[in-house]
């Protein structure tokens, strides 16, 4: 049986070509979507301004914001419940993790690491669903 969801990223010469694109099952095209929405700003959609998630406008207020983690994830819980819509939130979490990159026992970049991990349940098998990703944001210093 085919699998039935595109695999990211769409590779356009395939498709000119009239090759058959890369494919993938259901858990996978969810993954592919929540990343995508994690990674994108509110506003960046041309078909949505509301698509995305608030991370990368708070960005620079983690300092000052004692909530921002809180914010983040319900702004995330949102935008899945809004805009991937086969999986039903149950938990979403995150948590900040400041990462030190050195080069020759020199701390060359302070960078902070973003750990999100989602839970639910997939509308269309009723399966448990966990995702895991991380990104880093905000360089906070650069030697």
């Amino acid at each position: 049986m085919r699998e039935p969801y595109y695999r990211l990223p769409l590779r356009l010469d395939q498709v000119i070509a009239k090759e058959h694109p890369a494919m993938c099952g259901l858990k996978h095209s969810v993954a592919q979507h929540l990343h995508l929405i994690i990674s994108t700003y509110q506003g960046e959609s041309a078909f949505s301004h509301e698509y995305g998630c608030s991370l990368w406008d708070e960005e620079f207020n983690i300092q000052f914001n004692l909530r921002w983690k809180d914010q983040v994830c319900e702004s995330l819980k949102s935008a899945v419940s809004r805009f991937e819509r086969r999986l039903d939130p149950e938990e979403i979490n995150a948590y900040l993790e400041e990462k030190n990159e050195r080069s020759g026992g020199i701390v060359v970049h302070l960078r902070r690491r973003l750990h999100i991990e989602i839970k639910g349940v997939l509308r269309q098998t009723n399966e448990s669903f966990h995702f895991r990703d991380t990104i880093f944001i905000s360089p906070v210093a650069q030697r």
